[in-house]
Order: structure tokens, then C-alpha cells, then sequence
């Protein structure tokens, strides 16, 4: 079978590009300086920083067995995390010039510049058995000096976020992006007594925990712009009601209870509201809900038609659903209050689920193609839907806050699992293994404190 669209394609027909602003080659042979490794993303060109990141190093050599261990897993999870950024390669250590190097003031700057590294992160491990601690240095190669120091430190069962923050902060400094380590992933999964809860685990798929315990079914959740609330459908009273989270009290409240389905909640970019989907005159139809004083304005009024799968635009001017107005179901763009309805998909036969980039220009939605079920992105201007994915079903996708990552559902593995990839469909990493799991939710971005 050949694939409808394949990831070079795919590639080439997104206009988000990135390029090095400042890395540019003196004549003569001369090093580049510290400032030269910065990168920002821009729409004009395209070049990734090429990384090499050793194992950190233990301050002291008697720290025991279970540290070393620690140490080469901590050292590999800011591997991972840097590798995700499309706009870094982290180069394999066997290829690495240098083996075992400690002090940056060793490096042979040729020899890695031969392999194309441009920037090496070195990291110095301490722990007292309570906390770790590991001082960060990011060294430049072809400047042979520093771009950035500094200590970190948390209690030890933090270690895993600890570095999930340090890969944040080279993100910044080598793009000027931030970055989307320290992010998380709301989720369906029916891992513990076959019934579907919600879970939340980090953006990488480990530290899963149980968010309800409603022993039913949970549906279809979604975050608030501030990351500490969650919104969701559960059928825990019988009918499909729906919920909001409190992530740090740890409080569940009822945001709208009407007969027949609440259901498909998407947050307004300011928090204030939700739109949400339910039973009126009969029929789907689409409201606006102040999520503090639970009143509603109803947006659409469509007797013959299902209205569902609502998401607000990243202004919070417009609203992107579903409709089978036109006998299928179909994407269409309204304002926020309800008027000036316009179709956006054309093509594929059932098309649902979409979210709305934060970037503004790109929505992702579930289209049933003569494959199956999978994964389109359309931009908004030209109207021109790409594929990503041509192996199993693929459902449920949902952006990452950044704008360069998408979260999915595909079944391609035999069970549904999550799935995360590149906006341009490269770079597929399944997050999840137990259970049958479901119905993504990337968070916004988190700063997480270890004082």
C-alpha cells in the first residue's frame, strides 16, 4: 500500500522555518564567538545546532552503585529531552571525538567541529542522599568558551524534573524559544479495572498518575491556559456531565449537568470561558459557558445538523467545530459569538477533533481517508490539508504549546496508544504501553519550583 503523504512532503509544504542568526563563518579559518550558536525561529530559512551531551560526571567518585545508575539515566533524559526539539541534533557519543571529557577548558575544538558539534553541555553531579545537585555548563566549541553556567538542585525524587527544567533553559539559550520539557500530557486510559480515567503523566509519557477515580467513563480533556485546572466529560452520575479540575487543591466541581451530553469542552484563550457542546431543542448545538458564574450563551442553532469537537482560536476571536451541515461531518470557523460560519475542509469524507495551533496560522483535525482513520493539518490561508500519519488509525490530535509538536492517538501498535510527533509528521515517539489510552491534552507551559 502506498502512502498518501509521506513525511518529505509533508516537510515541504509547512512554511514554519527556523534559521541561525548569527552563525556565520569567518574567513581565515576563525573560531566563531559564544554569541554564535543562538538560533531563532524565524519564517526565512532553516538550520539546526548540533549538540553533544556526555554523561554527567559525579563531583565525587564515592557516591555508590545506584548514583552511578542515576547519574547515566539523568544524563539520558536531557539526551531525550534536547533530541526533541526539531531545531537540535544531539550527535551519538560513539561518535564522539573526546571520550570522557569533564573540563570544558579540554576540548579540541577541531576535532569536534569536524563532526559538526557546535555546542557540548557538560554536567557536574553532587547529592548529599536527600538532594541532588548538578551545576550546568554549556560550552561553545567553535568559540571555546562559555555560553552559560549554573547550579541546580532539588530534592532527589525531583531529580527527573530537575533536568527536565535544565533542558528548558538550553532551549532558551541556544533559540530563544522555550521549550516544552517541563510540560504535561492529560490523557484517557483504562490501565487500572478497564475503566476509562483520566490521567496526567510529564510531556515524555513517564510519572503517570490517576487524575479520577470515577470507576465509568471520562471523556475528552482539556486544559485551562494557566495549566491548573482540567476540564472533561464523565459519566459517573449516569449522564454525560461536565467537570472542572482543580489540579493544586485537588477539587472536582460541576460545570454543566443538562439532560442528555455535555460534552467536548475547549477553553477560551483568557480562561474566563468554555465552549462546550449539548442537548438544545433536540439537537447538538454549541454554547459559550462562564466558567465562574455558569452562565451560558448559546452560539449555534442548527436544527438539522450536529454541532460538536469545538476549539477556540489562539486570539480567542474565533471558534473552529464540526459540523455534517453539509451531510458530513466537516470543519467550520465561526466568530466567537456565533456568527459569519465558514467551511474549512473540502476534502475526506468525515473530518473531526481539531485543534487550533498557537501559532495561529495551522489547524490539526482527524480525517477518514481510503486508508483509515488519520492525522491532517490544514492552514487556515490556503486551505490546503497535509497528512502526517498512513499506519493504523490516528485520532485525537492536539498541539503542543509551542506550535512544532503534535499529540495523537494511533493503533498502529495493535492497542490505542499516545503517540507524540513533529508538526511535519517526523519523529514519532509512543509515550504510553498500558492499557488502552486515548484523547491527548497537551498543557501549557510550566516552570516547575524546586524551593
Amino acid at each position: 500500500m502506498q502512502p498518501h503523504n509521506n513525511a518529505n512532503n509533508a516537510m515541504n509544504r509547512f512554511d514554519i522555518k527556523y534559521t541561525l542568526l548569527f552563525l556565520i563563518l569567518l574567513t581565515g579559518g576563525t573560531l566563531l564567538s559564544q554569541e554564535d550558536v543562538r538560533l531563532r525561529i524565524t519564517d526565512y530559512g532553516s538550520s539546526v545546532i548540533r549538540l553533544a551531551v556526555p554523561n554527567f560526571y559525579p563531583r565525587y567518585d564515592n557516591y555508590g552503585a545506584s548514583w552511578d545508575s542515576t547519574i547515566v539515566g539523568l544524563s539520558a533524559v536531557l539526551r531525550d529531552d534536547l533530541s526533541f526539539s526539531p531545531f537540535l541534533d544531539v550527535v551519538d557519543s560513539v561518535f564522539y571525538p573526546q571520550k570522557g571529557l569533564k573540563n570544558p577548558k579540554d576540548v579540541e575544538p577541531f576535532a569536534w567541529a569536524n563532526i559538526g558539534v557546535q555546542t557540548i553541555i557538560f554536567g557536574c553531579f553532587d547529592t548529599d542522599g536527600k538532594k541532588v545537585g548538578i551545576n550546568l555548563t554549556v560550552w561553545s566549541v567553535t568559540g571555546s568558551s562559555k555560553i552559560y553556567k549554573h547550579n541546580y538542585e532539588s530534592d532527589a525524587v525531583q531529580a527527573r524534573r530537575l533536568v527536565h527544567r535544565m533542558a528548558d533553559d538550553i532551549h532558551k539559550i541556544l533559540t530563544g524559544e522555550e521549550g516544552v520539557a517541563q510540560t504535561q500530557i492529560a490523557f484517557i486510559s483504562t490501565r487500572h479495572g478497564g475503566n476509562k480515567e483520566l490521567y496526567v503523566c510529564d510531556y515524555d509519557g513517564f510519572v503517570p498518575r490517576r487524575i479520577t477515580n470515577a470507576r465509568s467513563i471520562v471523556l475528552s480533556p482539556d486544559w485551562s491556559p494557566s495549566g491548573d485546572r482540567l476540564t472533561y466529560t464523565s459519566y459517573k452520575n449516569g449522564n454525560p456531565d461536565l467537570y472542572m479540575y482543580d489540579i493544586y487543591k485537588e477539587q472536582e466541581t460541576v460545570l454543566a449537568k443538562h439532560p442528555e451530553h455535555n460534552l467536548t469542552a475547549s477553553w477560551s484563550p483568557d480562561g474566563k470561558y468554555v465552549v462546550y457542546s449539548r442537548v438544545a431543542d433536540s439537537n447538538s448545538e454549541l454554547f459559550l459557558l462562564d466558567v465562574r458564574t455558569k452562565e451560558e450563551s448559546r452560539l449555534t442553532y442548527t436544527p438539522y445538523s450536529i454541532e460538536t469537537s469545538p476549539c477556540f482560536s489562539p486570539t480567542g476571536r474565533e471558534i473552529v467545530f464540526t459540523s455534517d451541515r453539509s451531510g458530513s461531518p466537516q470543519l467550520y470557523i465561526m466568530d466567537a459569538m456565533g456568527s459569519n460560519v465558514r467551511r474549512l475542509t473540502f476534502e475526506g469524507s468525515y473530518n473531526d477533533g481539531a485543534d487550533w495551533s498557537p501559532r495561529g496560522n495551522k489547524i490539526c483535525y482527524t480525517s477518514r481517508t481510503k486508508y483509515g482513520f488519520d492525522i491532517a493539518v490544514i492552514d487556515i490561508a490556503a486551505g490546503n490539508p497535509v497528512y502526517l500519519t498512513d499506519v493504523g488509525n490516528n485520532e485525537n490530535p492536539y498541539w503542543s504549546p509551542d506550535g512544532y509538536h503534535i499529540v495523537f492517538t494511533s493503533n498502529r501498535s495493535g492497542s490505542y496508544q499516545i503517540y507524540t510527533m513533529n508538526w511535519d509528521g517526523s519523529d514519532v515517539r509512543r509515550i504510553t504501553d498500558s492499557g488502552s489510552n486515548t484523547s491527548p491534552a497537551w498543557s501549557p507551559r510550566y516552570r516547575w519550583s524546586f524551593e
